[in-house]
């Protein structure tokens, strides 16, 4: 019996074509007789046998084999101070890959330390004040004092108001506790991750393997927490990462079957799985992972290859199926017109289950083999030739135009102020050590941010001796007029001295404890405030002037200005590089000479060439530069602390750019060679066709929904195949995804 898959097809978004595939069952052939309709008429005869096959639906996507990737990044927002290895290089778990400012994490520490210290005191005097008003307010709605009715009815309206305040504050008391406790919580994890820093401020390779990735610090030492530092890919485990697809577009989850062709050979595969956790981690950071699938089998990939991966979704496996262009209706009757011996037409009733959008599975009426009308406007082929449909290697070149010898650890110092360069200390191909000055810079904005400062600190202090004059006063006030301004206005009341003690008791006792909460929030502020100051005034003369030390050894490459220039904050002042290394940085800029696809770069392990003087170089990709989707892309992580959404920087190339090493280095004059080749698509082992026996399908009550078919050659027939095509077509050839596979037939029009 020979069970085939029979497709229709429709547009997909990412592939650019989606299909569904039909089944039918046995069922036992009924013959009746049919209303005289007209018999269908086309332009030629167009029959197709009764086959089994499956009815549902597949999607294709591509998939490339990439290495996997470990990130190593840290925890909290730092300063780095030197990075350590470079694309390219190989490291073992434990190798230190970078090392922050520890100066800074103290500093940050500390700062943690004093808010939480402020957090518990202000929280601990706001409690205080709380209890004493809920006192307060029970003391006054249990005075007890003789009143006349007029009074009673006021002090029976105002006992209720008492108490509501008094249930609103308890309330309160209760948020309040569960805000404090939330935001001990959160300083206390600052606190640990800076306190990691500052006893160990190196970033250590969680695994061993190849360096694909590191962040540049061309703009700037900042990293913020979680940003990937250096990523280090185990080029001996590669997974299928399906690049077009992020996990928030994935769709195909509860497809029934999926796999993935390598070499012209099928392989179960299953995609990563990703908890509602790192969903919600990849919507708040806004950035998305690949959807990636594995195959237990583990078949042979190749870095750099692509795979079509394929999902299929199942209504009836092995069943009779007939193509919907087949069947005819008469009210609840489906017939069709099967080809018999003496080469006409008969009618039939047939008894129908599961369709999809071509086919419709047949359960009772038709058998196996059975040649069945199909109403056809297509011209059946009388004169063509066979082509006999092979498997072989798809390829689609991409070009990198521009590249260069990449520099070990290139630093960009750029100005903290708007200015005037007093003097420049180091010129190009010095070779300055760390603590070395480099520049003095004299900012108009470093004077103005001084003053602004100290008038800062000034005002808070002008401000806190205000606020406490103002509780000082009201504490006289109160305790030489014996009672509050509420208590002396109260008119027609008896006097009672121990109501009035307990009121004044009270009433002292909430002014001091707003005094003292007034304090602690002055004392923290004020020490934020000078540690503002401090910062802004270090290395500053009190003029203005303001010099800058190196932070790293190495060697001038470059100097951006010179004494008297004016510059702005951001504006690059020099660079300090370390050793050239046997690394090529190559950018993807559009060409004249080439057809280059901007937003493409080679991947890791994927073997590049270039020529020189009539001989072809050889070499791989070994890492990537942040651009674009990459610089977007996220990343899952888990460690000790949890699961993490990290990223990318934008490597500021302002193109798509990637590094590749030379099998036998780098040769000694680049400039006579030509633009580094790499695949834009490649493929091994599938069915690549000649574009001209492809045909086009419009549905003509929808234009929009275009189909592809070929005219494959069955025994004695020539029938309508449906294919899925890939996007990609290199010269006269398209890349045939699904329909047709090795050994078929297929009319090439002669």
């Amino acid at each position: 019996m020979k069970i085939r898959n029979l497709l229709s097809i429709k547009k997909l978004a990412v592939l650019g074509i989606c299909v569904s595939f039909v089944a039918g069952g046995c069922g036992k052939m009924t013959e009746s007789s049919l209303p005289e309709l007209e018999e269908p008429v086309a332009l030629n005869e167009a029959y197709r046998p009764v086959e089994y096959g499956t009815i549902g639906s597949i999607q294709v996507l591509m998939a490339t084999a990439v290495p996997r990737d470990y990130c190593n990044y840290y925890s909290a927002n730092v300063n780095i101070s030197q990075i350590y290895v470079e694309p390219g290089d190989t490291v073992n778990v434990g190798d230190v890959l970078a090392v922050c400012d520890v100066d800074e994490a103290k500093k940050q520490l500390q700062q943690c330390n004093d808010a939480l210290a402020h957090e518990n005191e202000t929280y601990e005097i706001s409690a205080q004040i709380s209890d004493t008003q809920i006192k307060l307010w029970e003391s006054q709605a249990a005075d007890t004092d003789e009143f006349s009715t007029e009074q009673i009815e006021k002090k029976e309206s105002t006992e209720e108001d008492y108490n509501t305040q008094i249930a609103t504050e308890q309330e309160n008391e209760r948020y309040d506790k569960q805000l404090h406790e939330y935001r001990v919580q959160k300083i206390n994890e600052q606190m640990a991750l800076y306190q990691q820093i500052v006893d160990d401020g190196t970033l250590k390779a969680a695994h061993s393997g190849l360096v694909t990735y590191t962040k540049k610090l061309t703009d700037g030492r900042s990293a913020a927490a979680y940003e990937n530092i250096v990523i280090v890919s185990d080029t001996d485990d590669l997974v299928l990462d399906i690049k077009d697809t992020a996990i928030n577009e994935y769709k195909y989850s509860d497809y029934d079957k999926k796999y993935v062709i390598v070499d012209g050979e099928k392989y179960d595969v299953a995609e990563s799985q990703y908890t509602s956790e790192v969903l919600v981690l990849s919507k708040i950071n806004n950035r998305y992972p690949d959807v990636c699938v594995e195959s237990r089998e583990k078949p042979f990939l190749t870095a750099g290859q692509m795979y079509p991966v394929y999902f299929e979704k199942t209504k009836a496996d092995q069943a009779l199926v007939v193509g919907k262009d087949s069947i005819y209706k008469d009210g609840d009757t489906r017939y069709v017109y099967v080809k018999n011996d003496e080469g006409g037409r008969e009618k039939r009733i047939i008894t129908t289950g599961e369709s999809d959008e071509n086919y419709t599975q047949v359960t009772e009426g038709l058998k196996e083999g059975e040649l069945v009308y199909y109403n056809s406007t297509d011209q059946v082929p009388t004169k063509y030739s066979k082509y006999t449909v092979t498997r072989s290697d798809f390829d689609i070149a991409n070009y990198g135009v521009r590249y260069s010898r990449s520099d070990a650890g290139t630093i960009t110092e750029t100005c903290d102020y708007e200015g005037q360069i007093v003097s420049v200390n180091v010129k190009q191909d010095d070779t300055v050590e760390k603590g070395m000055l480099l520049y003095v810079v004299d900012t108009g904005e470093g004077k103005a941010a001084i003053t602004e400062a100290k008038n800062a600190i000034d005002s808070e202090n002008e401000s806190y001796a205000q606020k406490i004059a103002d509780y000082d006063k009201q504490i006289k006030d109160l305790s030489e007029g014996g009672s509050s301004a509420e208590e002396n206005n109260r008119q027609d009341e008896k006097p009672d001295t121990a109501y009035d003690e307990q009121q004044l008791k009270l009433n002292l006792q909430l002014l001091n404890l707003q005094k003292k909460l007034a304090c602690a929030d002055h004392i923290y502020q004020l020490s934020r405030l000078q540690s503002a100051y401090d910062s802004i005034s270090a290395g500053n003369d009190g003029k203005g002037n303001i010099s800058v030390y190196a932070k790293n050894d190495g060697k001038v490459s470059k100097v951006s200005v010179k004494a008297g220039d004016n510059v702005e904050k951001g504006s690059d002042i020099l660079q300090i590089t370390g050793n050239s290394t046997d690394v090529l940085l190559v950018q993807v800029k559009d060409s004249n000479s080439y057809k280059v696809y901007k937003d493409n770069i080679a991947d890791v392990g994927e073997s590049v060439s270039l020529e020189l003087d009539g001989t072809t170089i050889y070499g791989s990709c070994i890492g990537f530069a942040g651009y674009g989707s990459v610089a977007q892309k996220g990343y899952i992580n888990q460690d000790d602390k949890g699961v993490h959404i990290t990223g990318n920087t934008d490597s500021g190339y302002g193109n798509a750019a990637f590094y590749i090493k030379l099998d036998n280095g780098i040769p000694d004059d680049l400039t006579r060679a030509s633009a580094v080749k790499f695949s834009y698509v490649s493929f091994k082992k599938v069915v690549v066709v000649p574009t001209s026996i492809i045909h086009k399908q419009v549905n003509p009550m929808d234009k929009d929904d275009i189909s592809y078919y070929v005219w494959k050659i069955d025994g004695d027939s020539v029938v309508k195949q449906p294919v899925i095509l890939s996007d990609y077509t290199s010269g006269s050839n398209t890349l045939v995804l699904y329909g047709i596979d090795e050994g078929d037939e297929i009319c090439l029009a002669s």
